[in-house]
């Protein structure tokens, strides 16, 4: 949701914006599949699924009925409204900052989001001949923007750590900080200068299948960086 509305609404394709809200639907649907299995009903979690769901159909509606522009205010709200209700259920140590959980959350959410949009991006070129080279650009712009964010939060959870120690922390999870640095932080930024390079030549095909790579180590950074956001409360 918070990558749909990066771009300008009629630099885009609808096709690509209606994609935007499909995934969306998908992935809140199977969250609210395992959040009932897990047999605890809570009235406040109910409230925030039923805020996002509604939000991504009010997108969903105004790119469908062709009022894009309308369309990314639903979309960012959506993206606000998930924030709170990821921190609930991710169960985060409670002697940590809460705003450390929320920049945490909304890197992961962002991180996964941004790249997987832009791959798709790069798709719709194939297709749609009149659009511009801008929304790539921009997009790709916002991603290393975002990359340089989570690298910065990253280290000051590193620097944080000792502030709130976890028994053992390093010798456990060591390996875990290291793999989520290598190949999740540091990996990605040599994509996203070649993904750059290829979107300045305009040759969208090379900038998508890179993504396509981008995508797999984002993916695998993200998944250890929620892991340890989940054991630490600390934007990893």
């Amino acid at each position: 949701m918070f990558a749909s509305c990066i771009p300008r609404p009629r630099d885009v394709t609808l096709r690509w914006l209606r994609l935007c809200g499909i995934i969306a639907i998908t992935m809140a649907g199977l969250a609210i599949f395992f959040w009932t299995r897990r047999g605890i009903f809570d009235h406040l979690e109910l409230a925030f699924f039923s805020a996002a769901i509604v939000l991504i159909a009010m997108q969903l509606t105004f790119v469908q009925t062709s009022k894009p522009v309308l369309a990314r205010f639903p979309a960012l709200l959506s993206f606000l409204v998930s924030l709170p209700l990821a921190v609930r259920l991710l169960s985060t140590p409670t002697n940590v900052p809460y705003g450390a959980v929320i920049v945490g959350c909304a890197g992961v959410a962002t991180m996964t989001g941004l790249v997987l949009m832009e791959m798709l991006l790069g798709h719709a070129y194939l297709t749609a001949a009149k659009m511009t080279i801008s929304p790539f650009q921009r997009m790709n712009f916002t991603f290393a923007g975002v990359l340089g964010l989570r690298m910065f939060f990253a280290l000051c959870a590193i620097l944080m750590q000792p502030r709130w120690p976890i028994e053992l922390f390093w010798p456990r999870e060591g390996l875990l900080v290291g793999t989520r640095w290598l190949v999740g932080l540091l990996l990605p930024c040599v994509f996203v200068y070649m993904t750059h390079d290829c979107i300045k030549r305009r040759s969208t095909q090379s900038a998508t299948g890179i993504l396509y790579v981008t995508g797999v180590v984002i993916f695998i950074g993200e998944m250890i960086a929620l892991y340890l956001t989940r054991e630490t409360g600390l934007p990893f």
